[in-house]
């Protein structure tokens, strides 16, 4: 395998919002290397590298000329992009939230860009904390399952003790809280209807 179609290291921060990755894919779905992509172009390789990995920005004309060359537009690249950020959220798109007043608690929404009315997160809560001694209520579903570390889970007064693998599904209007009785993180994936963050 050509050293510049390695897969990609992981993500990071995007400064052109992903319009790299789909370029690289585009290139590779024609069989172009990225030294044929250059002589096409009149764009370094280096350059058109940085460009994929999402380093450099190109400017709209020199986008322009890097899709000519791969015979698609720049109308259809945006729409890929575009497509892609309504149904996938990479890692580093994810959002992480904390609640003022409460501690040892944080909340990573894992898709920041739904389009509908599921919200999934990544709940961590540290060794000793809680969301409180007052149970709360709202409208929806929720769904958690416990991933790593053991919680607490008290749903209409009924303390559930969750291990690594268990599962809790309950009506939100049900009153609800939860504490970590021990002494690592934690860490649950959660989902809910009618998203509150």
């Amino acid at each position: 395998m050509p050293a510049d179609d390695l897969p990609p290291a992981p993500p990071h921060p995007s400064p052109n919002g992903g319009i790299g990755q789909h370029l690289r894919r585009e290139r590779l779905q024609r069989g172009l290397t990225l030294e044929r992509l250059a002589e096409k172009t009149g764009l370094s390789r280096s350059y058109l590298s940085n460009v994929e990995r999402e380093v450099n920005s190109p400017t709209i004309n020199t986008l322009r000329t890097i899709v000519d060359a791969l015979g698609t537009t720049l109308s259809q690249l945006f729409h890929a992009v575009d497509r892609e950020r309504r149904v996938l959220t990479r890692p580093h798109e994810r959002v992480e939230l904390t609640r003022a007043g409460v501690q040892g608690i944080t909340y990573t929404l894992l898709n920041p860009n739904r389009m509908g009315s599921l919200e999934m997160m990544m709940l961590e809560v540290d060794p000793g904390a809680s969301s409180g001694d007052n149970p709360h209520t709202h409208a929806g579903e929720e769904v958690g399952l416990l991933l790593r570390g053991e919680l607490d889970y008290w749903i209409d007064d009924v303390c559930y003790r969750l291990q690594p693998g268990d599962c809790v599904s309950f009506d939100s209007s049900a009153p609800h809280r939860y504490h970590n009785p021990g002494t690592v993180p934690a860490v649950c994936v959660w989902s809910e209807t009618r998203p509150r963050f």
